[in-house]
C-alpha cells in the first residue's frame, strides 16, 4: 500500500510542477506585455509634451516680440505727450 501512494505522488508532483511553471510562464508573458505598453505610452506621451513645448516655445518668442512692439510704440505715444505738454505749458506762460 505504501508503494502505491509514493508512486501518485511521484506523478502528481511533476504535473504541480509542470503547472506552476507555466503559471509562471504565462506571468512573464503577461508582465512583459503590460511593460511595453507602459512603455510605449509613456513614449508618445513625452512625444507629445516635447511638441507641445516647441509649440509653445514658438508662441511665447511671437508674444515677447509683440511685446516689444507694444512697448516702443507706447514709449513713442509718451514722447509725443511730454511735447505736446510742454508746448500747452509754454503757451500759457
Amino acid at each position: 500500500m505504501k508503494l502505491e501512494l509514493s508512486e501518485t505522488i511521484g506523478r502528481h508532483v511533476p504535473l504541480a510542477l509542470v503547472a506552476a511553471l507555466a503559471l509562471q510562464g504565462a506571468s512573464v508573458v503577461w508582465w512583459v506585455s503590460a511593460r511595453d505598453r507602459d512603455h510605449f505610452f509613456l513614449e508618445q506621451r513625452v512625444t507629445s509634451l516635447e511638441s507641445g513645448l516647441t509649440r509653445e516655445a514658438g508662441t511665447q518668442a511671437q508674444v515677447t516680440e509683440r511685446l516689444a512692439r507694444i512697448e516702443e510704440r507706447m514709449n513713442a505715444q509718451l514722447a509725443v505727450l511730454d511735447r505736446i505738454e510742454k508746448q500747452i505749458n509754454a503757451a500759457h506762460k
